[in-house]
């Protein structure tokens, strides 16, 4: 029996955790007898119990820090190799969920003697985070994205980074939800407090539109936690017009989604934008950014905007408001393209592909 090791620090529910989760309850990954690692208990490690999936916590340390790159990495590498050790099977390959977890996945792998995959995820990785954390000396790296795909090939010109896009699951497309009969007065707005989320940017379109005089009163629910001004100043005090809530971590995405006619998704960067997909998939209009695999989405140039343009929002959402009955959202086309690129079929295929040549080279 052969086995493969994810290593994911944190636990609740986002972007990262829902792909990883999608991942390792795929039929095409039980050939690898998949074992989780992770620094905690959250969403992540009780939906893999729930699904089978053997489960270890043990606390990540700070991989960075002089303490760990001198023995804390190689102390957890022992740590969670003695719980290995318990289970049955030979651990093959140990995949890293993100560049953060490059360092101690390196030590595990070392520890186990096993091959090493790397995921690239986050948008705002530089090239100093892949020397950092070591992503070059993974035997495979692949990447989420098209672009973080050609930004890290132009950082390791002499190895492939390969494409392995993110991927939802056939259940969770729904029949679009027919248009509402007037613009809705209560929006959902996804993100998160990180001032790449772009929340800034549609407040700052908010106040745009109060100031034209063409905002009614509405509603714009933010998923995710209001943001430390410090960190992300969304200026809230100057909206009259648009009342911003904040719901805090959301769990079930798919049923708050539901409740929903538009949602709104002002990310000024992305590598996939998975929670702006499963919005298309659940079958609410969008209006988005052009990031990630959008654009390879949407198709209806009235849903798309550039990101970190605040002016060109406004305009988007002025039309939105003045065009309601007559738009087309083309969450039907929007479905077709995500079935036909975006499955997670596809990203197991891709992914279990490099397990199976790292396994037969080391033989």
């Amino acid at each position: 029996m052969t086995r493969a090791l994810f290593l994911q620090k944190r636990a609740h529910r986002a972007g990262a955790q829902t792909c990883l989760a999608r991942m390792l309850r795929h039929p095409g990954m039980r050939p690898w007898n998949p074992v989780l690692v992770c620094s905690e208990s959250g969403w992540l490690t009780a939906e893999c119990e729930r699904h089978g999936i053997t489960v270890l916590i043990e606390p990540f340390p700070s991989s960075r820090a002089i303490t760990a790159r001198l023995w804390g990495n190689a102390a957890f590498a022992r740590r969670v190799a003695a719980q290995v050790a318990a289970l049955p099977g030979t651990p093959t390959i140990v995949h890293a969920n993100d560049h953060w977890e490059g360092l101690i996945g390196l030590a595990v792998a070392a520890t186990l003697r096993a091959r090493t995959v790397m995921h690239l995820r986050s948008p705002g990785m530089c090239v100093s985070d892949y020397h950092k954390y070591r992503c070059g000396n993974y035997d495979a790296i692949v990447a989420v994205g098209d672009e973080i795909q050609a930004r890290a090939q132009r950082w390791e010109p002499n190895k492939p980074i390969r494409l392995v896009h993110d991927g939802l699951e056939p259940s969770e497309f729904m029949l679009p939800k027919p248009m509402a009969a007037a613009f809705p007065k209560r929006v959902l707005v996804l993100g998160s407090p990180l001032d790449w989320k772009g929340w800034a940017d549609l407040t700052e379109a908010l106040f745009q539109l109060e100031q034209a005089g063409v905002l009614p009163d509405m509603q714009f629910d933010f998923t995710g936690s209001r943001p430390d001004p410090e960190h992300n100043d969304l200026r809230l005090g100057r909206l009259r017009r648009a009342q911003c809530r904040f719901l805090g971590r959301v769990e079930q995405f798919r049923d708050l989604v539901l409740g929903y006619e538009l949602a709104i998704h002002p990310s000024r960067m992305e590598t996939f934008a998975m929670a702006a997909a499963e919005v298309l998939a659940a079958g609410v209009p969008l209006l988005t950014t052009r990031t990630g695999i959008l654009e390879q989405v949407q198709e209806q140039a009235a849903w798309l905007v550039p990101p970190h343009q605040p002016a060109v929002l406004a305009a988007g959402l002025c039309n939105l408001m003045e065009n309601w009955a007559s738009l087309d959202a083309g969450v039907a086309r929007c479905q077709a393209n995500l079935r036909a690129k975006f499955l997670v079929d596809h990203c197991v295929a891709k992914l279990t592909a490099e397990f199976t040549r790292l396994a037969a080279a080391a033989e």
